[in-house]
């Protein structure tokens, strides 16, 4: 058996089997804790809906409101990601590429993506984000292996994801991966399981399961996946030298013989490739706390206080009646119909009460307070009514403070997927973004042919030292030809394109309302220096810097001619002399 193969059975099975020492005397193990929590979320007993005397079980979900109370105080959408430079020259170039990136979001469904990831971070409490052609993708956190638990981050540990593909999905990747067709032929299963232990439904087409590993190996291993072997089959590589690599097998399940088991894709990668959330701090192991896990003992106990309540009540529903006259009939609801007259002397009816009731409920309420406390999702942010005689002013100081979490949890996540579109998408985006798109992005012609100025300085500015000392004159000279050329012979643009955004790349900062740049509060900021300023220069600037935080071309906008224009003195001597103040 291959060593890499080899490897990652091991530590699929020590993962699944095994558990990790988080500090002293206390273990983990991230299998069971997400299994867990599947069940939770599920709203499943692990014992089935009936106890030991048959009785149903009633699920009294107190998790699900607490999370949907964080997901919409948290949500942030495509519309929240905006591109933007300090620098106003980039005016243009920004903003051509806030449409591209508008457009990509909207293709790509980007949407639904940031909405399953909000959702996924309040309950779960971790989001793992996976680079892939044209984009990403969100990590089934069901099927995804963190063999080092107690990493703080996603890349000191290796990671495993389990897959389930088709034929097709196989033969999409023939391009990258080897020996498709063997395994088509001999690892295909006519069932599908939602996870490595689950129970298999049958299906009409087979599924084959995938592993992809992600992290440090041998090069010893490495070089064997990869069918490098010197003389007389000699290993190429060291034992004891490790490099970062992506493993992509198959066959793992098999029990057969060591040729069911084959590399599809092996080779060295630079860096991990992955973005992490995280929605609570880091305790001594990778995976952090979500809102199942902090409310796991809530929501048993508030089981426990429903079912004992509901089975009480059952009881102290029921109409007794009792006497020593042996005639009377067993069952009056039965045995007696309306107008019946009945002879006795001590028939009674027993009163029949819940004991305890009182009780249940102080500590149902104390639960749902802590509850409350644990989850952030006190009345003023689940939308409920405060109570009676809360001052208005009170109510505002009391939603302001306890959205503060809520803040800090959407800069969090905000952190995670700037660096996804930052480090993954950005350049993509820009470096795609060809003169064609140009009007169909903008819809107008004269983006066009600033589009192509853009292309033209970055020209003058790569090609300044081949071009020698020349005068300003002659610089607008030369600029205006090369204009004309492209205008004449568009194909010359080819060459340009690429190094268009080239400046511009390094000063693009990709914002996400609450974070980095809170926009509503610099919008604030920059409007009340406005009314401040006198100076119709400053202003001027300060009006242009809230367009541009807002992502509004200012290029575009009609200009007065400097002639048009009166001296900043003669406008402050003005105003001085008691004129109205300029604005």
């Amino acid at each position: 058996m291959l060593k890499a193969i080899k490897l990652i059975e091991e530590e699929v099975s020590n993962y699944i089997e095994g558990q990790t020492p988080i500090t002293e005397g206390n273990y983990f193990s991230q299998y069971k804790l997400v299994k867990r929590i599947g069940l939770y979320a599920n709203q499943i007993y692990p014992t089935g809906k009936l106890d030991s005397q048959g009785n149903y079980k009633y699920w009294f979900d107190i998790i699900t409101p607490r999370i949907n109370a964080e997901i919409k105080n948290v949500d942030f959408d495509t519309k929240d990601i905006i591109l933007y430079s300090e620098n106003n020259k980039d005016s243009s170039s920004i903003f051509l590429a806030n449409a591209a990136l508008k457009e990509w979001m909207r293709e790509t469904g980007q949407a639904e993506k940031l909405n399953e990831a909000v959702e996924e971070s309040a309950g779960w409490g971790n989001v793992l984000l996976k680079k892939i052609k044209g984009g990403y993708e969100k990590c089934d956190l069901k099927n995804t292996y963190i063999i080092n638990q107690t990493a703080k981050t996603i890349d000191e540990t290796s990671v495993i994801e389990r897959h389930e593909m088709t034929q097709s999905d196989l033969r999409a990747k023939s391009d990258v991966w080897n020996n498709i067709e063997d395994v088509i032929l001999k690892c295909g299963n006519k069932s599908l399981s939602a996870t490595l232990k689950s129970p298999s439904s049958g299906t009409q087409i087979p599924y084959y399961e995938i592993f992809e590993r992600n992290g440090e190996i041998s090069e010893e291993a490495l070089f064997e996946a990869q069918d490098k072997v010197g003389k007389e089959g000699a290993s190429l590589g060291k034992s004891d030298v490790f490099v970062l690599a992506k493993i992509v097998c198959a066959g793992l399940g098999k029990k057969s013989d060591k040729d069911d088991k084959f590399i599809l894709y092996a080779d060295k990668i630079s860096k991990m490739p992955y973005k992490e959330y995280h929605r609570g701090k880091y305790e001594g192991r990778w995976w952090r706390m979500g809102l199942y896990e902090i409310l796991f003992d809530i929501q048993t106990r508030a089981n426990e206080i429903g079912n004992q309540i509901a089975r009480g009540l059952e009881w102290a529903s029921k109409t007794f009646f009792k006497t020593k006259n042996q005639l009377i009939v067993q069952n009056i609801l039965s045995d007696l119909i309306n107008g019946d007259i009945i002879e006795s002397e001590d028939l009674s009816q027993i009163t029949v009460r819940m004991e305890g009731f009182d009780q249940l409920i102080a500590d149902w309420n104390r639960i749902i307070k802590l509850a409350d406390d644990l989850a952030n999702s006190y009345e003023v942010i689940t939308g409920e009514t405060l109570p009676s005689g809360t001052p208005f002013r009170l109510g505002g100081l009391l939603n302001i403070n306890a959205n503060k979490l809520f803040d800090f949890l959407r800069e969090k996540l905000a952190l995670a997927i700037k660096e996804v579109f930052e480090d993954w998408i950005l350049p993509d985006v820009i470096s795609n973004l060809k003169t064609k798109d140009i009007l169909r992005l903008t819809g107008n012609s004269d983006y066009l042919k600033r589009f192509y100025e853009m292309a033209v300085d970055a020209w003058y500015i790569k090609n300044l030292i081949v071009l020698g000392p020349h005068t300003s004159d002659e610089a607008t000279t030369l600029k205006q030809a090369k204009l004309e050329e492209i205008k004449k012979y568009p194909e010359a643009l080819v060459k340009l394109e690429k190094d268009t955004f080239a400046e511009v790349k390094p000063r693009v900062n990709v914002v996400i309302t609450g974070e980095q740049v809170n926009l509503a509060t610099d919008m604030e900021t920059l409007s009340q220096f406005i009314q401040l300023e006198s100076d119709p220069v400053r202003r001027t600037a300060l009006i242009e810097m809230a367009m541009a935080r807002k992502n509004i071309d200012i290029g575009m906008l009609p200009k007065s001619k400097p002639e048009e224009l009166k001296p900043v003195s003669q406008l402050v001597g003005a105003s001085e002399r008691g004129g109205e103040k300029v604005i």
